[in-house]
């Protein structure tokens, strides 16, 4: 992370010591102050790494569990069932209209066949 040089001013403290690039900010600290900085950029990717954790988690659950998807699978199922069930109740009343129907022309038919 860092290498020795001469001395120059630490970027934290401002005093003229042996200082230490950091390699990720190309700032300088001394010794003490390099500590630090490791330890609050250390801080920073744990809470980093903690809220790409929880945004995975909250992820995983959304993809686990769809509610909106199983209410529409819901409605679609309770959909087709009243369709389904309204054709039958049709079927029904159109095989009942024309076997009526036929009856009533048989009906007539004989009337004029016994006319004959």
């Amino acid at each position: 992370m860092a290498m020795a040089n001469n001395k120059t001013h630490c970027f934290t403290c401002n005093k003229e010591k042996i200082t230490f690039r950091c390699e990720g900010c190309s700032k300088r600290f001394c010794f003490m102050d390099l500590a630090e900085h490791k330890q609050i950029l250390n801080d920073e990717l744990n809470h980093i790494i903690n809220n790409y954790d929880q945004f995975k988690q909250t992820i995983n659950e959304r993809k686990q569990n769809p509610s909106l998807i199983k209410q529409i699978n819901q409605w679609k199922t309770n959909s087709i069932e009243i369709i389904q069930q309204k054709a039958r109740d049709c079927r029904e009343i159109a095989i009942k209209s024309s076997q009526t129907f036929i009856y009533d022309i048989e009906k007539k038919f004989n009337n004029l066949s016994d006319l004959k």
